[in-house]
């Protein structure tokens, strides 16, 4: 009797530590796979971002100094903040809006100037340390500094729609005849 427990228990420890050690390198696996394509997400969501503002660049919306300084927004949002995936559908959410409010316009635009004017101002209210690039810039400040290129882009479409031509009724209908 003694002997069979012998043989059974040494092959059974061996069996149980050899499933834990499965389990956890399948675990650990798992856990770098997440890690993984988060890292992908975050340099994808950065890329895109870089991508759009070198756009800006070309269109000489933006100067390389200020492409540079925008793009500090993105580059330093994880230093001080953590890694989680709502803080990454943050990041991405605020890129993409700073993407959709920039003012669009090369220099051939009536509105070239105040265009420049608003992007400067935008560009010399972003901190220059990387250590003010903290919670409270991106979820406090970063929204104040978008709603005002917001205001910008609608007072440019406010003016152009005041310098439009507005056709009068009898106009319309003296065109139709």
């Amino acid at each position: 009797m003694l002997e069979v427990i012998a043989y059974v228990v040494p092959s059974a420890l061996v069996i149980l530590l050899g499933a834990y050690v499965y389990v956890e390198a399948q675990r650990r696996k798992v856990i770098e796979e997440k890690k993984k394509a988060i890292i992908l997400r975050v340099a994808s969501i950065k890329n895109n971002f870089k991508v759009a503002m070198n756009r800006l660049v070309e269109q000489q919306i933006l100067t390389i100094k200020q492409h540079e300084s925008i793009y500090r927004i993105a580059n330093n949002f994880f230093i001080f903040q953590p890694v989680t995936t709502k803080s990454i559908d943050f990041c991405e959410y605020s890129l993409n809006n700073i993407i959709s409010v920039m003012p669009n316009g090369g220099p051939d635009s009536l509105h070239f100037e105040f265009i420049q004017e608003k992007i400067s101002l935008f560009v010399c209210v972003l901190p220059v340390a990387a250590n003010a690039y903290n919670g409270h810039f991106y979820r406090k400040a970063l929204p104040k500094l978008i709603s005002q290129l917001v205001e910008a882009k609608e007072e440019i479409y406010k003016i152009e729609s005041d310098l439009s031509p507005v056709k009068s009724p009898i106009m319309v209908a003296s065109q139709a005849a």
